[in-house]
């Protein structure tokens, strides 16, 4: 898989063609956004087929969470005394499928542990009065944090838990701890390589129909991509 950069200076360098200079007003920046998007929709498109299973390269890892305890009402007057667990940090956008957000795993930081079990917070008091699912962590998503509760005494006092996941922005990994390590443009791209050509050709057409490329008549390296 190619990195950030990698695929941002080929589209680049495609746009300019031989009659373009490098002073162009498209910032990598703006062709990056682009990327994304295009991404995000290929990858929607792939995995919203029955019995598609995502590729773990594309997954992106959060690292260990860590939590802190909150009152159930979330409120800052109100308190019920009912406390849960929640992530110290918001989550980054998640790829939304249409069986929810891409998110491929919660759990113990420990990867050969069992997952918690992912769930609408409207359900957990149902499934949290159920005989045989009582004891599970059940896990779920409220005002971008996630929230953990459960009934078994031994997992109550969990510090941390490991979140993996295909990010609609692979850049939000730069908000995570980085301690082994720290997010690059130069890294992989968490996209598969059949993906890239027909990525690619959208982005270029994209900027085909809403841009100009004039001709650099004077070579005085003062051109730019005008829209039209």
């Amino acid at each position: 898989m190619p990195s950030y950069n990698e695929l941002c200076y080929d589209i680049l360098e495609l746009l300019r063609g031989d009659q373009i200079s490098d002073d162009t007003d498209i910032s990598e920046r703006h062709i990056m956004f682009h990327i994304d998007l295009q991404r995000a929709l290929w990858i929607r498109n792939e995995y919203n087929k029955p019995g598609r299973k995502i590729d773990p390269q594309m997954e992106q890892d959060l690292g260990c969470l860590k939590l802190v305890e909150v009152d159930a009402a979330d409120c800052c007057e109100i308190k019920t005394g009912c406390i849960m667990l929640r992530t110290e940090m918001k989550m980054p956008m998640f790829i939304d499928l249409h069986t929810g957000p891409a998110i491929t795993r919660v759990g113990p930081v420990s990867k050969i542990m069992r997952p918690y079990v992912f769930t609408n917070y409207q359900r957990v008091p149902y499934q949290l009065e159920g005989k045989y699912s009582s004891k599970e962590v059940y896990m779920f998503l409220l005002n971008g944090y996630m929230y953990f509760v459960t009934n078994n005494p031994e997992l109550q006092t969990v510090d941390y838990v490991n979140v993996r996941g295909l990010l609609a922005n692979p850049r939000d990994m730069e908000d995570f701890d980085c301690e082994d390590h720290c997010f690059s443009l130069d890294d992989q791209y968490p996209m598969p390589n059949w993906m890239i050509p027909y990525i690619k050709e959208q982005i270029l057409k994209q900027f085909g129909v809403a841009l100009q490329i004039p001709k650099d008549d004077t070579n005085d390296a003062n051109e730019s991509l005008r829209k039209a």
